[in-house]
């Protein structure tokens, strides 16, 4: 055998050594797969632990409200907005309130515990900027706490719209995920939309679990309007996933009373559910779309709206069974005695 070749079978043994040594420390689909993980929530289907969370929403609209009552209840072990929470430290990384803002806020929500700020004008330790090579400071918190980061736009220097350096930051924070740190991170809309975060697609694609505050409607001499931040009345606010999860969908309706924050408010789905019903409550059984089109007609709502609010009531309003070889979905109201009253 000359040298050449003896070279070659050795090299190829020693890639082959390498090879064994990456997949024998690599994890099989078995391995995982025998895994007892189940996910756990600082606050019950809202904010999944050991995630980033992004929360987004109009400028002004009351992010920095919500998420400041989020964290006194989550330090306190109390409940938020009527969901179990878990007792973790709480540390608000705030790049955009003046103090007195905080001030008033905090008085106003009452007392927290396990709650602390970090703000960016700190006159002993100011906040680092993710961007910025002391953002390992981070890392020195207490593992397992909540880091909310107040807003992406003020806690960086990098450009938002640009993939690249939005990966960079949303890495870093990825990081501190990893290490055991939960992360909800305050952002701000798009200009042509309520509805979708701003900036770059990284930011949305490397966050685990979005959530939106969105003004969903108003009341207005007792009739529902199209909103209309210029007018006055009662608005009506949903929060809950938008645009992607890792986890469980959940939204909630919210109000904001302003000496308090916000607080519950009835779902909005609920009466048209209603008036759906009291359409089904004429018939013993109807065809699922006879249905869908009597509600068009009576209602003023349009079949492809009605499709989703129709799945929503099935099990509470109405029961559903399929007939025949062409299984024919027949409706049935699900009666008082049944049920209780719905409406």
């Amino acid at each position: 055998m000359s040298i050449h070749s003896f070279n070659q079978k050795i090299h190829k043994v020693e890639e082959e050594n390498q090879q064994d040594e990456i997949l024998a420390s690599l994890e099989t689909w078995e391995s995982i797969r025998a895994l007892d993980i189940k996910i756990e929530w600082l606050v019950d289907r809202l904010i999944p632990k050991d995630s980033i969370t992004l929360l987004f929403g109009k400028g002004g609209i009351g992010k920095t409200w919500l998420s400041m009552d989020m964290a006194r209840s989550i330090g306190s072990g109390k409940p938020f907005l009527g969901l179990s929470t878990v007792k973790t430290p709480v540390i608000f990384v705030d790049f955009e309130n003046p103090l007195a803002v905080l001030n008033t806020r905090t008085q106003k929500l009452g007392e927290a515990e396990e709650v602390y700020f970090w703000r960016a004008n700190n006159g002993l330790k100011k906040a680092p900027k993710l961007d910025k090579d002391d953002y390992k400071l981070y890392k020195q918190l207490p593992k397992g706490a909540i880091l909310i980061f107040d807003t992406l736009r003020a806690s960086q220097d990098r450009d938002e719209n640009k993939s690249n350096e939005m990966g960079v930051v949303m890495g870093r924070l990825k990081e501190l995920r990893d290490m055991g740190f939960t992360i909800i991170l305050l952002h701000h809309t798009a200009k042509n939309s309520d509805k979708v975060a701003k900036g770059s697609t990284a930011i949305v694609d490397l966050a685990d679990h979005i959530l939106g505050l969105t003004a969903v409607k108003k009341k207005k001499d007792g009739q529902e309007v199209v909103v209309d931040d210029d007018d006055d009345g009662d608005h009506i606010y949903r929060f809950g996933v938008r645009e992607k999860t890792r986890f469980e969908p959940y939204q909630i309706y919210l109000t904001l009373n302003p000496d308090r924050g916000f607080e519950l408010a009835p779902d909005p789905k609920e009466d048209t559910l209603k008036e759906m019903y009291k359409c089904l409550s004429l018939h013993d059984c109807i065809n699922k779309t006879e249905f869908l089109k009597e509600c068009e007609e009576k209602l003023g709502i349009s079949i492809k709206k009605l499709r989703p609010l129709f799945g929503i009531g099935q099990g509470r309003y109405w029961a559903v069974e399929k007939i025949g070889s062409h299984n024919t979905q027949m409706v049935t109201p699900i009666s008082v005695r049944q049920f209780g009253n719905p409406i």
